[in-house]
């Protein structure tokens, strides 16, 4: 029986350099490869991201997304102008949210301010959409407060990338454990070695102690883009064990919560 879902993971066939990217990736992630990687962990489907190096051209994502069924869904990248007509048509093709990404170096935060992005974020919340931050744990709280305040409903990346060891110590980390009771936000267990702590085991138990397993899911991160061959996806679906001691948690990081934020059905 398959129970669970990879919530974090990229899909594409062979890329050129693209305008506005510095990195482009040495090989193809073929979106059987990911199945089979799926498959060999006993789970059900998962959540394709639309990875930065392609920006707001989805159409890759989308052509996958159209051979799925609903045991998969998509998070896309949009331009602030984009219309509620089109993020509809994008929801029933199996999109359920926005990545912003917003790493340093490489997009300049959003202005809040401006009606352009008050309207997108309104657009988000009508569709019952969320808001994917890929952001560094110290820069979080530059954007945080103010999204959170919106109402949005919002997913931060990779644990939230902390910075400091000592989860109170991170600027991010405290921002989100401060935010749990409001319970529109939910951060993704993933990608440990994108964050400069070595270990987040400790970051993982707050997460889970203030926020709750409902807003906790887990993700592979495949093909590990920038950390390709440093790891196998055994290792990636094994830190969720070394994070989470429960057997009943894990399961329900697995499949209980990411059926309520995707929107996804088992097979």
């Amino acid at each position: 029986m398959k129970l669970g879902f990879d919530c974090h993971a990229h899909a594409y066939g062979p890329v050129k350099n693209v305008k506005g990217s510095n990195y482009s990736p040495s090989r193809p992630a073929p979106l059987l490869d990911w199945q089979k990687n799926l498959e060999s962990c006993r789970l059900s489907g998962g959540v394709l991201v639309q990875p930065s190096f392609l920006g707001n051209d989805n159409r890759q994502l989308l052509e996958m997304l159209a051979k799925l069924d609903h045991s998969y869904r998509g998070v896309v990248q949009l331009a602030k102008e984009t219309t509620l007509e089109e993020i509809a048509a994008l929801d029933a093709a199996g999109i359920v949210g926005v990545r912003w990404n917003l790493i340093e170096g490489r997009s300049a935060l959003p202005n809040l301010s401006d009606p352009q992005w008050i309207d997108f974020l309104d657009h988000l919340k009508a569709m019952d959409w969320h808001l994917e931050l890929h952001l560094e744990g110290n820069r979080l709280p530059e954007i945080f407060p103010a999204l959170h305040e919106h109402g949005v409903k919002l997913v931060i990346d990779h644990i939230g990338l902390p910075v400091d060891a000592a989860p109170l110590q991170d600027p991010g980390c405290r921002l989100l454990l401060e935010a749990g009771q409001a319970e529109r936000t939910w951060v993704k267990l993933s990608a440990p070695y994108r964050s400069p702590v070595i270990n987040l085991k400790p970051h993982v138990q707050a997460l889970l102690d203030h926020l709750g397993r409902d807003r906790l899911v887990w993700g592979s991160d495949w093909p590990w883009t920038r950390h390709e061959d440093k790891h196998t996806y055994r290792d990636t679906y094994g830190w969720l064990s070394d994070w989470i001691s429960d057997a009943d948690d894990r399961q329900h990081i697995l499949d209980t919560s990411p059926r309520a934020l995707f929107k996804l059905e088992a097979r």
